[in-house]
């Protein structure tokens, strides 16, 4: 009998093999040349292009401090890096148009930030932006992750005050993936979670960048999920490289 972690690295590897689907180009994700300079004067990212296709599921490692974190807000426009140029499905996105890209190019934040009322609302409010009027709130798909997530035990209209760090991460990660944009940037979303919650959870992006197919951008410090990605990058002294 293989220990509970081999038995999910053998699952994810019969996955892969099973579910494996041509590279899309056509909606290519294309983001660069990125340079950004932090408050303290570091040239933290120098230079930094990214070009993935989906499906891929890509993790970013690195050493604390490295600019993972500032790499995702670069890519968003949510710092002031320079970045030449944001490129999707063959269109470019200028600074202008920020707000219709990053409906596209999405990020869930390490700190997982909630507002306030009920689980539900803070799972339905991405869906009155005025800059995606065709997507709509899906009920059963919402109970469906939460119960992926281990979240089914609140009812939609649990307040989400009394939430642990654990679960707020849980319920970002499950509202990034029923607004289901071509690009999902994720920054430690398994932070705080015990082994088999995060073992569930990276299913769930693994499984949404083959079958949407999408790209999912992932800053993850564990290597045992690291070896499971298609593409691993790691980014040290400014630069990224694939490893």
């Amino acid at each position: 009998m293989l220990p509970p972690f081999l038995l999910f690295v053998k699952k994810i590897s019969m996955r892969k093999s099973q579910s494996s689907r041509p590279l899309d180009h056509s909606r290519q994700f294309y983001c660069g040349p990125i340079d950004f300079i932090d408050p303290m004067g570091r040239h933290l990212l120098q230079g930094i292009t990214l070009t993935l296709t989906p499906p891929c599921l890509c993790v970013i490692t690195g050493p604390s401090g490295s600019g993972k974190t500032s790499l995702l807000r670069a890519i968003c426009g949510l710092n002031k890096a320079q970045v030449h140029k944001r490129i999707l499905d063959g269109k470019a996105y200028p600074d202008k148009k920020l707000p219709q890209w990053r409906a596209k190019v999405t990020l869930l934040l390490q700190d997982a930030p909630c507002i306030q009322g009920t689980i539900e609302q803070n799972l339905a409010f991405p869906f009155s932006f005025r800059n995606s009027p065709y997507k709509h709130f899906k009920h059963q798909e919402a109970k469906r992750l939460l119960k992926q997530v281990g979240l089914d035990h609140f009812d939609f209209d649990h307040n989400i005050e009394g939430l642990s760090g654990g679960e707020r991460h849980r319920l970002a990660l499950v509202r990034g993936l029923l607004w289901s944009p071509p690009v999902l940037l994720c920054d430690e979303p398994l932070s705080g979670l015990e082994p088999e919650l995060a073992d569930r959870c990276f299913q769930l992006l693994l499984d949404f960048s083959r079958t949407r197919p999408a790209i999912v951008l992932c800053v993850l410090h564990e290597e045992r999920f690291a070896r499971l990605a298609n593409i691993t990058m790691r980014l040290k002294d400014g630069t990224l490289h694939r490893t």
